[in-house]
């Protein structure tokens, strides 16, 4: 699913299926619906792949920092104001965790107000960018 090819020469004259998977018979029998997606290479020439079943929930993605966050200034302040404003009872892992999930929150509030939905954009530009390479390689095929 997704792109027909995996591999594009950087003038997109050429292109080719060279990226593949190889699964066993033991892998076809536990997930019979696996499905392979081509996704969008962004810088690379070749696309990345993903096998994946369809009945997989992987749960939620994890927290994920940026670097930009650790030489703003700002960041280590909130960090020390936020961990240290929470008082919470209980035993040492449970309190760790709440401090944690508050930490997450408060780092997630602070990056909208500093730098907007920096993720988002990320995103928006990939879409964009992979939009105009598919938009050339139609023209030139």
């Amino acid at each position: 699913m997704g792109r027909q090819f995996t591999w594009f020469r950087p003038n997109g004259e050429s292109r080719s299926r060279l990226d593949r998977f190889l699964i066993s018979f033991e892998w076809r029998d536990r997930w019979p619906e696996s499905v392979q997606f081509t996704l969008p290479r962004n810088f690379s020439d070749h696309c990345p792949i993903l096998l994946r079943p369809k009945d997989v929930d992987w749960g939620p993605k994890p927290f994920r920092t940026l670097n930009c966050w650790l030489t703003d200034k700002s960041f280590k302040e909130v960090v020390q104001q936020c961990w240290n404003s929470v008082q919470v009872s209980g035993w040492g892992a449970y309190v760790l965790k709440e401090k944690f999930k508050r930490l997450k929150n408060t780092i997630k509030r602070w990056n909208k107000e500093q730098y907007g939905d920096s993720f988002k954009k990320v995103q928006n530009l990939e879409v964009v960018l992979n939009k105009l390479e598919e938009d050339t390689l139609s023209v030139l095929f």
